[in-house]
């Protein structure tokens, strides 16, 4: 069986409460660096985690949703179906994570890299991607409905149905 240790205390990669509890725990203590980690089903609804790193860290179907991710690095990151509505990912490093099927509507990620970012069939409605670096991104049937694209950088970008986009 899988152990993951925050603060010195092992915990079972199934008990999602406890998790929840020592993330937030170490996090409050200092502790910045969670990459790597197996945090599927981890309900951080409203955390406060600005700067946090949870690069390769597996956040499936994580509830993310209202929080306050700013300058994050979720570089190579599994968030597959995660609920990241409202969520605040400004100056956030996203570079080659996986959102497939990710809720992201109403998403702040102004000024945020998504280099190479999958997004295949996740809603992004009403999201703000201002000045965002979109290269190699891919969105893929996702919704865009309503999004915000000002200023963003877009080159080799698969749009949703499928066209490469490069601005």
């Amino acid at each position: 069986m899988t152990q993951i240790v925050i603060s010195d205390r092992p915990f079972d990669r199934r008990n999602t409460a406890m998790k929840t509890t020592l993330l937030k725990t170490a996090y409050m203590t200092g502790k910045r660096d969670f990459s790597h980690f197996y945090l599927q089903n981890v309900f951080l609804h409203k955390a406060h985690l600005e700067n946090i790193n949870l690069s390769e860290a597996y956040l499936n179907r994580a509830n993310l949703s209202k929080a306050n991710l700013e300058g994050a690095y979720l570089n190579r990151a599994i968030l597959y179906a995660a609920n990241l509505n409202h969520a605040r990912l400004y100056r956030a490093s996203l570079i080659e994570a996986n959102l497939e099927k990710a809720n992201l509507s109403h998403t702040i990620l102004n000024h945020a890299n998504l280099c190479g970012a999958n997004f295949n069939n996740a809603n992004l409605q009403d999201a703000q991607l201002v000045w965002t670096n979109l290269r190699l991104a891919n969105f893929r049937n996702a919704n865009l409905e309503g999004v915000n694209f000002s200023g963003a950088r877009f080159y080799q970008t698969i749009m949703p149905d499928g066209s490469i986009r490069n601005a």
